[in-house]
């Protein structure tokens, strides 16, 4: 038997354990480098399953925040309407001078009550002390002006909308007038209102073309697809106000017409004012023409400030008959009564519920008659 070293064996005949290169030492190196890569690799997917696990706890817990706010702001509305229900029992005018309308007292309510989350802000506004932009035409007929509408818009533009200096801006409020005047009407053969008036061809032709209204507006934010008008103008504040606070689509009512010789029934917008819960653009807006901006802004204050005026004991002066023609500056002004009304039918509730950065905000208006109310619009938003 022959016999060599180990040693030997070792450095001229390597078996497949090891070759010249160190073949053995490398193939550790690859079964190190594949435990490696197994072991990244479980690691990537146990990181991700966790933070996919995390994301919806996250995900669920945020969720279950936004419904406890919901909660909250629903049982905002429901207030609000709880006030208003109590308040149409009782009939009679509407005013500023009510509970409904007086955010502290209100707020002063709403601090008894307890919510599983977040805090509440509620705010009633009556929508028929607004201007009314349907009634700017005449309906059912729906083909002409109101003109004691048209003269309350002139004067409204005057005040919300005032023209520059600059020749581009001259005409402007008129032109816009006309194409709110053109969009609302209907069975007029698409005759566009004035130079500046707008029917379909205008809004076809436009980069995204789209079809003139032709009736009364639904949305409010309809508007910024009248031509002149856009979402700027509607919330871009003047003298303290902004404008899509002082408008409102509603104000319908039922009316009677002709039609073949037959009484059908159909709608109306009276676009009757209440004198009571209108703001001081409005009331300007109301004034006759007769008199200067600066008088008509005068008049204005003074109802307002005559409808806040407190002493001790509440309100000093009760705001039924013709009040408005009598507080401190405003006598014989010669605001047209076929505009005006005392009462309402026509309430919007804002209730937002808020808690650590997180709301809820919902946007309801709701019709009342006597007690009862009925939900006209439902508009929910949030973070």
């Amino acid at each position: 038997m022959f016999w060599r070293p180990f040693s030997s064996f070792a450095a001229d005949e390597r078996g497949p354990l090891m070759d010249r290169d160190g073949g053995f030492s490398n193939e550790r190196g690859v079964v190190l480098l594949a435990t490696l890569s197994m072991m990244l690799a479980l690691f990537v997917l146990v990181f991700e399953a966790s933070r996919h696990a995390r994301r919806e706890l996250a995900t669920a817990s945020s969720a279950f925040i936004v419904s406890e706010l919901r909660a909250t702001a629903v049982s905002g509305v429901h207030v609000g309407m709880a006030f208003l229900a109590a308040d149409g029992k009782e009939g009679g005018t509407d005013t500023v001078q009510e509970t409904w309308a007086d955010e502290e007292a209100l707020g002063t309510f709403i601090s008894s009550l307890t919510f599983e989350r977040g805090k509440l802000d509620l705010t009633l506004t009556d929508e028929l002390g607004k201007v009314q932009v349907n009634a700017l035409v005449q309906y059912p007929d729906g083909k002409q002006f109101n003109p004691d509408q048209k003269a309350l818009w002139d004067n409204f533009f005057d005040l919300v909308n005032k023209s520059n200096d600059d020749i581009e801006s001259l005409g402007e409020n008129v032109g816009i007038i006309n194409a709110m005047k053109d969009w609302l009407d209907y069975g007029d053969g698409d005759a566009s209102t004035g130079l500046s008036g707008a029917e379909d061809d205008y809004y076809l032709n436009l980069e995204t073309p789209y079809p003139c209204g032709n009736g009364p507006l639904r949305h409010l934010y309809e508007m910024a697809r009248i031509k002149g008008i856009d979402e700027e103008l509607l919330t871009r504040e003047e003298a303290g106000y902004r404008l899509c606070d002082l408008l409102t689509v509603y104000g319908a009512e039922s009316a009677q017409a002709k039609d073949d010789g037959e009484t059908v029934r159909r709608f109306t917008y009276p676009g009757k004012v209440n004198i009571n819960t209108a703001e001081l653009p409005v009331l300007f807006a109301l004034m006759p023409d007769t008199l200067s901006d600066m008088d008509k802004e005068m008049a204005a204050t003074s109802m307002v400030e005559y409808r806040f005026d407190k002493g001790e004991e509440g309100f000093l002066h009760p705001l039924d008959g013709e009040w408005y023609n009598t507080c401190p500056g405003c006598e014989n002004h010669g605001i047209n009564k076929k505009m005006l009304r005392t009462d309402s039918t026509v309430f919007a509730i804002m209730s937002r519920a808020v808690d650590d950065g997180r709301y809820v905000e919902i946007h309801a208006v709701v019709r009342r008659d006597g007690e009862k109310l009925t939900v006209l619009s439902w508009q929910e938003t949030g973070t």
